[in-house]
């Protein structure tokens, strides 16, 4: 009886289980971003009421097994709006839900990447790497932004001093000037030398909504200077839902941050807004390189019609931190420690910093979207920012030393004794009146101060032409003016300072040289620099295979104002360059796993401000040419369900390069080294496994070979333009410096 009890609830659980078996199904589907189309990896999928889940792949595919019955499956993912399905589970062996679209969170991003110029994967033939918002939110901390991108293969990114936002990124052994950053498709990188300073966006990390990083040629049509790459920063548009967050972080040598948000999600007349500000403060992690400084993002979007919608953004950060701009030696760093800073010192028992910055830049822009036709759209953007601060340093009277030669014991400026130096000073100097005048300081704190406006219009039409052919075209204009000045900060105990005007070009000129705090000292100069330009691209797109070409012409006017060198005439001539641009491009998608594409263009880049007038005076620098470039690439991707490979080849020739030697230094003779040739080629590895739902490895592997390519002949010019002395560059053969040309 026993063994025929046992042997019926064996037989029962056997039957049950072999029911239950039967009745499973596999549920599988495809997740896609609703506005390129992309596949969405990590996609968190939920089954309601229940611990049971997955997450997608690299091609945004998920699988689940689930019982018969009715199941609502929640899909979630960072930046787009939650969805719920509901599956019905019957005696099917499998369910195939096929594509499952999920919306951005953020109203108006469809119409910000027509003007952003968003590479698409498996369509656009360029390298890029895209790093998502929740990415930058779990890694980046206390860093620069530039850090968040040093896994991109190619990209070369590295804090500058140890001061906060003091970094620099080079892409593919072109530094920064070569590469450009763009904020919703807007270039915000430095118009007089290309440059960007990172300290000015401090911010600009919680309102970012993903990087891509297009390295080579860029899709983009306002990256003139993109010779190494494109920085394309898409920010936080509006919220569709109402709600808020505040976060609160501290680092382990003290560095904190608050924020909040709040968005109103989209109201009943059609309006929504979204606002960010953060606080920040802290003494940095390398000594005396505190920080302290607010952030703030508004968005602003209202749709008018289902045709019409206006979106308004406002950002910036006003922000104050000390830097370190002298490298340490191995011996100093022995002694000292990482964390040693050799540009400060205690005066009057407190921290008093050589070398601090101080800006704020606020970046505000107006965008229409116009839906002209179901195959057409006009996107505008109109764009202004105004930069306000600058950074203290110091000046020193001819013949003394500067404030760098007075070190104490502990290795820290000695501000004591350079406060006493100037207090009993007795030498007389005889000022140009004749007059003999004494008790002036030897050196002194100066604030270098840097203001700028810039404002301009972007004007994108795009048009469906059929359906494998779409042409878009547009304007770009932009105004920057710019002003230089140096100002007295502190006399450090003496009466007043003495400007001798030794380095300017009209000589005193009846103007005091008796300067008290707050008074001009040595610069006071400015820039204009205008811009216009035209462009148009034409896109192919039918089933596998897509392709490309368009081309920028653009005209560059260049005018210069000095009121330290000169009394009168302050203005230069008005300089005109153009530059052009052609791209093409073609990517045909081999299977869905597997897409190859090429690429290349021709650039003949208009010279930057620093190059026109690059001897600090009002005449411009005779004979300069534009730098060109020629460029291909050829890059193969792999996108299988849990492993990603991509693989591509660059060359890059660069002629007709100029250089400036002393380019901070206006008190020395300038030389411009210009004809430089330069090759670039490389080869970039990136790879990815996930290893299960909730982990995955992954690396990448840059390989590059950057050489100049000649010899050149470096002019040496006084203020009058004149060439006083001519110097051989024996460059061919050297590496392109400033970066690792291996990385992995």
């Amino acid at each position: 009886m026993k063994k025929f009890t046992a042997f019926a609830i064996s037989t029962l659980l056997f039957l049950t289980f072999m029911n239950h078996s039967v009745a499973q199904t596999i549920v599988s589907g495809l997740v896609r971003d609703s506005i390129p189309g992309e596949p969405l990896a990590g996609v968190n999928i939920q089954i309601k009421e229940s611990a049971f889940g997955t997450s997608t792949d690299n091609n945004g595919y998920f699988q689940l097994i689930l019982d018969s019955g009715t199941h609502k499956i929640r899909l979630t993912n960072i930046g787009f709006l939650p969805r719920e399905i509901t599956v019905e589970v019957n005696d099917e062996p499998e369910i195939l839900l096929g594509f499952i679209y999920m919306r951005s969170s953020s109203i108006g991003l469809a119409e910000v990447n027509i003007i952003a110029s968003e590479a698409v994967d498996r369509r656009t033939p360029v390298s890029s790497s895209t790093i998502r918002a929740d990415v930058i939110e779990s890694r980046l901390g206390d860093q620069p932004l530039p850090e968040i991108m040093k896994t991109v293969p190619g990209v070369y990114a590295t804090r500058t001093g140890g001061g906060s936002g003091d970094a620099s990124v080079n892409i593919r052994g072109f530094k920064q000037e070569n590469v450009s950053l763009l904020l919703n498709g807007v270039p915000i990188g430095s118009v007089e030398n290309g440059l960007v300073y990172w300290n000015n966006w401090l911010g600009l990390a919680d309102a970012t909504y993903q990087i891509q990083v297009q390295r080579g040629l860029s899709p983009s049509h306002a990256a003139v200077n993109a010779i190494g790459g494109t920085i394309n920063i898409i920010t936080k548009t509006t919220e569709v839902e109402p709600g808020g967050s505040l976060k609160y972080s501290i680092t382990d040598y003290g560095n904190q941050k608050t924020t909040l948000m709040l968005s109103s999600g989209k109201l009943n007349n059609n309006m929504a807004v979204t606002f960010l500000g953060s606080r920040f403060s802290g003494p940095g992690y390398v000594d005396a390189t505190y920080n302290s400084g607010w952030a703030y993002f508004l968005s602003l979007n209202k749709t008018f019609s289902k045709n019409h919608m206006i979106a308004f953004t406002l950002l910036g950060n006003p922000e104050k931190h000390g830097q370190r701009n002298f490298r340490l030696s191995m011996e100093e760093v022995d002694r000292y420690g990482l964390k040693y800073n050799k540009d400060w010192g205690s005066y009057n028992g407190r921290i008093n910093n050589a070398s601090e910055n101080f800006y704020h830049k606020p970046h505000f822009s107006l965008n229409h979207y116009w839906n002209v036709s179901q195959k057409s759209l006009l996107a505008t953007s109109w764009y202004i920012s105004y930069g306000s601060g600058g950074g203290k340093w110091t000046d020193t009277f001819t013949g003394n030393p500067w404030i760098f030669s007075y070190y104490n014991p502990s290795g820290q400026i000695d501000w004591d004794r350079i406060y006493q130096n100037n207090y009993i000073n007795e030498d007389i100097y005889t000022l140009s009146d004749g007059r003999d005048t004494t008790g002036y300081s030897l050196n002194i704190q100066t604030n270098f101060l840097a203001s700028h406006i810039w404002t301009g219009l972007l004007s994108t039409y795009k048009l469906e032409l059929g359906d494998n052919f779409t042409v878009t075209a547009g304007v770009h204009g932009r105004l920057f003016k710019s002003k230089l000045q140096q100002k007295v900060r502190d006399l450090l105990g003496g009466q007043f300072y003495i400007d001798d005007y030794a380095f300017a070009i009209d000589g005193v000129a009846g103007r005091s040289q008796i300067k008290h705090p707050g008074d001009i000292v040595k610069i006071d100069n400015g820039a204009i620099v205008n811009y216009a330009g035209l462009f148009s691209q034409l896109e192919y797109l039918r089933g596998n295979a897509s392709a490309f070409v368009s081309g920028t012409f653009s005209g560059n006017w260049y005018r210069r104002e000095d009121r330290y060198n000169y009394v009168q005439d302050i203005s230069s001539d008005w300089v005109f360059r153009t530059g052009i641009d052609i791209k093409a491009g073609g990517n045909y998608n081999l299977s869905e796993s597997q897409h190859v594409y090429i690429n290349g263009g021709y650039f003949s880049r208009a010279p930057y401000y620093k190059f026109v007038f690059g001897n600090n005076t009002n005449l411009p620098t005779a004979d300069l040419k534009n730098e060109k470039t020629l460029a291909f690439e050829a890059g193969y991707g792999l996108k299988l369900r849990y492993s990603l490979l991509k693989l591509n080849a660059y060359y890059t020739k660069w002629e007709d390069k100029s250089l400036l030697t002393n380019e901070y230094n206006q008190f020395e003779d300038p030389s411009m080294i210009s004809g430089l040739d330069a090759l670039h080629t490389g080869l970039e590895v990136e790879a990815e496994q996930r290893i299960s739902h909730w982990m995955k490895a992954g690396g990448s592997f840059s390989l590059g070979n950057w050489k100049w390519k000649n010899d050149v002949t470096a002019l040496v010019f006084n203020d009058n333009n004149v060439v006083v002395d001519t110097i051989r560059v024996y460059a061919d053969g050297l590496y392109v410096g400033d970066a690792p040309q291996t990385q992995l």
